[in-house]
């Protein structure tokens, strides 16, 4: 009986690379896939890339894959070279039903449909996902059972010559460089993992006094002239509020766990937050939906604090600052919310906005406490 290793694949070809898009058990990809130490020649180069790829981020994705049952990657791409990797294309695609026969094939697809046998002597090196392979592998070891789960990995042939070599690393760093950060307001609007995204999208839903018809959808500078503040901007004083709450750093407050029952609190205390402020600061009060906001927000003398997303990183770290001092939600938001908050008033005139600039200065929030 042949050992060799069987996969379904679809050949293609793009630019100067030939493809081969496969589906692998991860037991397979974490046997017979390796980082890409192969693309330098020097040991320490080689072992820089290994250590950078057996830190935190791959048991967390390992964890990610035993313990969400959602778990989803996006495919891998693959270099491969040496061994015996063979091509096997049907001969003869049948239909299966009448239905079937109705269709017409493209001449493309019977040209691409196939087997890929590797004999696993063949070297592969992961061009694109070395972390999530380092996952698969964390995972595997961990977890026989999630060996048998599948994921598409694209192979691209390789050759281990010079030329070869630096075309190889070429396409890695471009991958590398061509993968951008998931957006902000990607995060925001979709994220279901992510307690800041889940809060500020609740806030906008369920709240007495922030929702899109007072709310800028966008992450970027508020340049309207009837929102109070933005989508991102709500985003960041959450990230804040979460911050103090769950006693960490903003950056690690995705690695909190927490259950239903404790968001639930956490967007309680949010809430309330947003609402005992528009409640007891009498421009957010006095202020409609859908009015020109000129009034509290311009450039002649600022208008009010709490129309501009930079007033509310301030309000929002002022009121923190008062919550660590043993005061509660309410008195820390009426202590704060009694004084004169207008621009051009007698605490924020040329300490946060310059009367003769009509401009924002930068102020700490312990200033502005004082």
């Amino acid at each position: 009986m042949s050992k060799k290793l069987v996969i379904p694949c679809r050949r293609g070809k793009m630019g100067t690379w030939d493809t081969y898009t496969c589906l692998m058990q991860l037991k397979d990809i974490s046997e017979l896939i390796n980082f890409a130490t192969d693309l330098h020649t020097s040991e320490k180069l080689s072992e820089m890339i290994q250590r950078n790829l057996e830190d935190e981020r791959a048991v967390e994705i390992g964890d990610y894959l035993i313990s969400n049952p959602d778990h989803f990657f996006n495919s891998l791409v693959v270099a491969i070279y040496d061994g015996d990797p063979q091509w096997h294309d049907f001969t003869r695609i049948e239909p299966n039903s009448k239905e079937a026969e109705l269709l017409e094939m493209p001449d493309y697809a019977r040209e691409c449909l196939g087997f890929l046998s590797l004999t696993k002597e063949e070297k592969m090196f992961a061009l694109d996902g070395q972390h999530r392979l380092s996952g698969i592998k964390k995972a595997v070891e961990n977890n026989e059972d999630i060996g048998f789960e599948q994921l598409s990995v694209i192979i691209v042939t390789h050759r281990n010559t010079k030329s070869g070599i630096k075309k190889s690393r070429r396409l890695f760093t471009t991958l590398s460089k061509k993968a951008k950060l998931v957006k902000k307001d990607a995060i925001i609007a979709l994220d279901e993992d992510d307690i800041a995204a889940c809060i500020t999208r609740r806030i906008v839903e369920e709240s007495k006094c922030l929702n899109e018809n007072n709310v800028a959808f966008s992450v970027g500078p508020l340049r309207d002239k009837t929102n109070v503040t933005s989508l991102g901007n709500i985003f960041d004083c959450v990230q804040k509020l979460l911050s103090f709450k769950l006693d960490c750093k903003i950056s690690e407050i995705e690695k909190v766990k927490i259950t239903d029952e404790q968001e639930n609190e956490l967007f309680e205390f949010i809430k309330s937050f947003y609402e005992i402020t528009f409640s007891n600061v009498k421009s957010l009060s006095d202020y409609k939906e859908g009015q020109d906001i000129e009034k509290y927000r311009n450039n002649h003398d600022g208008g009010h604090l709490l129309f501009r997303p930079i007033g509310w990183d301030i309000y929002t770290d002022t009121v923190i600052e008062l919550l660590s001092s043993e005061k509660s939600l309410e008195s820390a938001v009426l202590i704060v919310s009694k004084n004169d908050l207008y621009m051009s008033g007698k605490i924020l005139k040329n300490n946060l906005w310059s009367a003769q600039r009509k401009r924002i200065l930068k102020v700490s929030a312990t200033k502005l406490k004082k």
